[in-house]
């Protein structure tokens, strides 16, 4: 017998270890986003050479727990599982009464199953390809990736405004697969979960209703030494719901992400950087100014235009003490 059959003998005596998956999904009343995503998950594609058991965890941040009449179904008949018996995926649900989205990122990490080799967050308003998992697991293969972040596409809502989606506003930068990267977030990444543990790392709860907790985190993860690549494959569709389509929120979004770097800045960073990206933010309100008669005759062009003016405007704020708390409840009724 050849040297590859034997490998291929072994291979089919010796099957891989399924290797134990969670993935977490943040929720506040947003019952149809959550049940989309649940049907979603159960038509994961395996390949038997990287077998895996799913763990689908779901950390509910209204205190009431009105996320578990959505959850219940999807356990009483059948679909889930709630232990870890029965070869279907396991739901998991928990109630995170302490409302802001590091407290809710934080529940997660702490409620992993124990034996959890790899952690996936997704938001509740989004719905994966059908391959998703298996793309992570096999750029992570191929990597020997710490972690695995991947692109998330926008769909946009019926009679949507025209100019938003030329100015490409909610357009994501796609890089090559399996390019190295120095950042991700938490609308579609993989990590490794016990060595995220063992570093230490969790979310800012001092950004409370700030944003950018998910910026922060990574950003850490990457300067202990966490290596990041790119799961072209691995897509994921995000809703865009037609509320954010208008220049209010568009602006005010472009504000607050500035103004997040700033806030990060100020806890993680020292005079010598703050200078930095003063300097930096001031910059960008100078070229966005120079460039805001783009306005009138391109929609992308005038966009950036105004992203390096609202950005830099941000970052300037947020540098001098102000913290645009876009998540606050009482501001906005709603805490994604």
């Amino acid at each position: 017998m050849s040297h590859e059959n034997e490998v291929s003998m072994t291979d089919i005596t010796n099957p891989p270890r399924p290797v134990k998956i969670v993935v977490a999904v943040l929720t506040y009343r947003r019952p149809e986003g959550i049940s989309k995503l649940l049907d979603v998950l159960t038509r994961q594609h395996q390949n038997p050479a990287r077998p895996y058991a799913l763990t689908v965890l779901v950390v509910d941040n209204d205190a009431a727990g009105s996320g578990w009449n959505t959850i219940e179904p999807f356990i009483t008949n059948g679909t889930y599982v709630s232990d870890e018996t029965g070869g279907r995926p396991r739901l998991k649900y928990c109630v995170e009464k302490q409302q802001g989205i590091p407290f809710a990122r934080n529940r997660a990490l702490d409620e992993a199953p124990d034996g959890t080799d790899l952690f996936c967050f997704l938001d509740d308003d989004e719905w994966p390809v059908d391959h998703w998992l298996d793309a992570m697991l096999s750029v992570r293969e191929a990597t020997s990736a710490d972690c695995v972040y991947g692109p998330v596409e926008p769909v946009y809502p019926d009679h949507a405004a025209d100019y938003f989606i030329r100015a490409g506003v909610f357009e994501r930068k796609r890089r090559q697969d399996r390019e190295q990267i120095n950042y991700a977030a938490s609308n579609n990444v993989m990590f490794d979960y016990p060595l995220f543990i063992r570093l230490g790392l969790r979310f800012e709860e001092r950004m409370r209703y700030t944003g950018g907790t998910d910026f922060v985190f990574f950003n850490q993860a990457v300067r202990k030494g966490v290596r990041i690549f790119w799961a072209d494959a691995a897509l994921v569709y995000d809703i865009v719901p037609a509320s954010r389509m208008n220049w209010k929120w568009v602006l005010q979004r472009q504000y607050r992400l500035g103004n997040t770097f700033a806030v990060a800045e100020r806890l993680y960073g020292n005079r010598k950087s703050a200078a930095f990206r003063f300097a930096y933010g001031a910059a960008r309100v100078g070229l966005g100014a120079t460039m805001l008669p783009a306005l009138a005759v391109s929609p992308r062009l005038g966009m950036r235009a105004l992203t390096h003016l609202l950005r830099g405007a941000g970052t300037v704020s947020g540098l001098l003490g102000h913290a645009y708390e876009e998540y606050r409840p009482d501001a906005k009724g709603t805490v994604k």
